[in-house]
């Protein structure tokens, strides 16, 4: 469903900002699993505080996750390659570096969703996280890359 994808890419961006946060070395599985017996964890308890989200689609989740530590090199080189004056690395937040990195990842890499679709889920994603500084840049970035795609 629809609502399984949303929260497949909202799980992917909390990991790989997981990732960007902790330096962590994990592997996608074992991110995977730790989020899902997180989420099950949080779903089954009274103050539930992520599992309100609907289940994530497990195979595109595990995708994303993958994908994006499997092409980290070439997914920031692409961010670097979009900043601007305004728009610098070390000043932007990791989580919306980790938004970035995953809408990414999808567009170019996954070749399973259609571009414009995979645009407008990561800009809602960024507008509640961000103010609309934020929204307006990474609608930029993603729209740019949705083209680029589109004509390749």
């Amino acid at each position: 469903s629809l609502r399984k994808k949303s929260s497949a890419r909202l799980a992917a961006v909390q990991c790989v900002y997981r990732l960007e946060v902790n330096r962590e070395r994990i592997t996608p599985q074992e991110l995977f699993d730790d989020y899902m017996a997180q989420w099950q964890e949080d779903k089954d308890s009274p103050n539930r505080a992520m599992s309100f989200e609907a289940e994530p689609d497990r195979p595109l989740f595990l995708r994303l996750i993958s994908g994006v530590i499997e092409k980290s090199e070439e997914v920031g080189l692409f961010i670097r390659e979009s900043l601007n004056d305004k728009w610098k690395l070390e000043r932007m937040s990791p989580l919306l570096i980790a938004i970035i990195a995953c809408a990414v990842y999808e567009i170019r890499y996954s070749g399973k969703t259609n571009p414009v679709i995979a645009v407008n889920e990561y800009v809602t994603l960024t507008g509640r996280f961000f103010d609309l500084p934020e929204v307006g840049f990474v609608n930029g970035v993603l729209d740019k890359l949705a083209k680029e795609q589109k004509s390749a």
